[in-house]
């Protein structure tokens, strides 16, 4: 491990052994502000967190209906189902009227009599969780799940520091990620990018992009909010900004006292009519915790960041990840996965020798899919760069198989390269094929060629050492339309 990384490593597990993230999730206040924000962390995918904090809180909430509902959600996101199901039987026991909270039941008893009992989690250490977080970061990032993989992969080095010694590169894939995003003006990019940049060692940048986000007036969520504060303090004192870190904890305090004051009115305001709501309470309650379950499912299945769903900040982030994504092409056996890069890496235009090396592996494969995702690589980098190519494509024609010699005559064609020795082949496959179609393909890509094309398919019909010039004038024919007889007489 480098020194930097070794120094930031030691300082952040100071900070975690000082200022656990749990208990500052803890110190929300009374235990009637935990629910809301659990739930808004529901929806940023901090499920062990939120679940941390419910399980703290459960004793001044035990006949709390939706709050054992929540319980269980988590832990059923979290894959600990024996444990879930206790919360959502205890849950059932306050409302037997919740028709659709049975219904859940009955699903997952089924779900945990039909799995393999090892996959069923009970996290009993932070290392346990900041274990499986990583997993679940990594399985995420498979599925091309980039947000949620960071988002997991945040919350692991929250619970186990010591992950930074082998992070998997998600550091570096964050920074630019976010550095990307940042760009974009995208929503809470520029936390991310400063939580990311921490991690990498980049302490004063981290400061500075956290420092702009914290000042944005823009509304932010709770737990957009604790992320915010945590982070922020121990980069100010890692920036040895101690006098920004005092203002923050003012300004902290000043908030917590103005919010105790509108708690106290709250209160006040509720006690007047405490009567009226119980009595419109009992009348609804089994509509309200209905709705309570689909409205927690709809809520946390809202995405709360921009995807994969803007081809282009795909197409950026993936070109300035080339390094890494060749790293992993060669070193992979998992073909499918193998694909992927290739037809990621196809859709960034990167042309640099070692992606040009990843093509041209991939031409040597016994795969059409492989085959066509190079090709159509190559095809948009074009001349010159595609020079290095051209002996690998032009093997293609050499092979038994028909969709290799259809692509491979595509693209030299598009190319336009080489037609001295394309042409002449591409005529000699023609000859020797019988499909119609096929026939018609091969004219199509020496067309491509234009006239110089042409004159190398006249070339070829007035080789004196050629006995047949009846396929050689076919050939012409279909380019041109002259008659096969002149052709052959000519």
């Amino acid at each position: 491990m480098s020194q930097t990384k070794f120094l930031l490593v030691s300082l952040l597990a100071i900070f975690v052994f000082l200022l656990p993230y749990n208990n500052i999730l803890l110190a929300q206040g009374e235990s009637g502000d935990v629910l809301p924000l659990a739930l808004d962390m529901f929806k940023f995918d901090q499920y062990l967190p939120a679940l941390d904090m419910l399980e703290a809180n459960i004793e001044s909430n035990k006949d709390n209906f939706n709050y054992w509902l929540y319980i269980g959600l988590a832990r059923q996101r979290t894959k600990q189902l024996n444990k879930a199901l206790e919360a959502y039987e205890t849950a059932f026991k306050l409302n037997p009227d919740a028709s659709n909270l049975k219904v859940r039941i009955n699903n997952l008893k089924k779900a945990i009599s039909n799995i393999d009992p090892a996959q069923i989690k009970d996290f009993k250490t932070n290392e346990e969780k900041s274990k499986w977080l990583l997993e679940e970061a990594d399985s995420l990032r498979r599925e091309k799940k980039e947000e949620k993989a960071f988002r997991s992969f945040v919350q692991a080095v929250e619970y186990d520091v010591k992950i930074l010694a082998n992070d998997k590169d998600f550091v570096r894939r964050g920074v630019i990620y976010y550095k990307l995003k940042v760009e974009d003006n995208a929503e809470y990019s520029k936390l991310f990018y400063a939580i990311f940049k921490y991690f990498e060692g980049e302490i004063s940048e981290a400061y500075n992009k956290i420092k702009d986000f914290k000042n944005d007036s823009s509304k932010k969520s709770l737990a957009i909010q604790n992320m915010e504060s945590y982070y922020f303090k121990k980069l100010a004192e890692a920036n040895n900004q101690q006098k920004d870190y005092e203002i923050a904890e003012r300004e902290e305090r000043r908030q917590k006292q103005l919010e105790a004051e509108k708690a106290e009115k709250a209160k006040l305001a509720k006690a007047d009519t405490k009567s009226k709501s119980d009595k419109d309470r009992s009348s609804s309650k089994s509509s309200s915790d209905k709705a309570d379950i689909r409205n927690l499912e709809r809520e946390i299945n809202n995405e709360t960041f921009a995807t994969f769903d803007d081809a282009n900040f795909e197409r950026r982030y993936i070109k300035e990840l080339a390094t890494l994504k060749v790293d992993e092409y060669f070193a992979i056996q998992d073909g499918r996965r193998k694909n992927q890069i290739l037809w990621e890496l196809s859709r960034t235009g990167s042309s640099n020798e070692d992606v040009m090396n990843v093509y041209i592996d991939a031409l040597q494969q016994d795969d059409i899919e492989y085959v066509s995702n190079s090709l159509r690589a190559i095809n948009s980098i074009g001349m010159p760069l595609a020079e290095k190519a051209y002996p690998s494509i032009l093997e293609l024609l050499n092979s038994d198989r028909r969709d290799f010699k259809y692509f491979a005559t595509e693209s030299l064609g598009k190319l336009g390269i080489h037609p001295e020795t394309v042409v002449p082949k591409i005529i000699s496959i023609y000859e020797d094929e019988e499909n119609d179609a096929l026939r018609r393909h091969y004219v199509n890509s020496v067309q491509q060629f234009g006239k110089v094309g042409l004159d190398m398919a006249y070339k070829v019909l007035d080789e004196k050492s050629r006995l047949d010039r009846l396929p050689v004038a076919l050939f012409i024919h279909d380019m041109t339309g002259e008659k096969v007889e002149d052709l052959i007489n000519k």
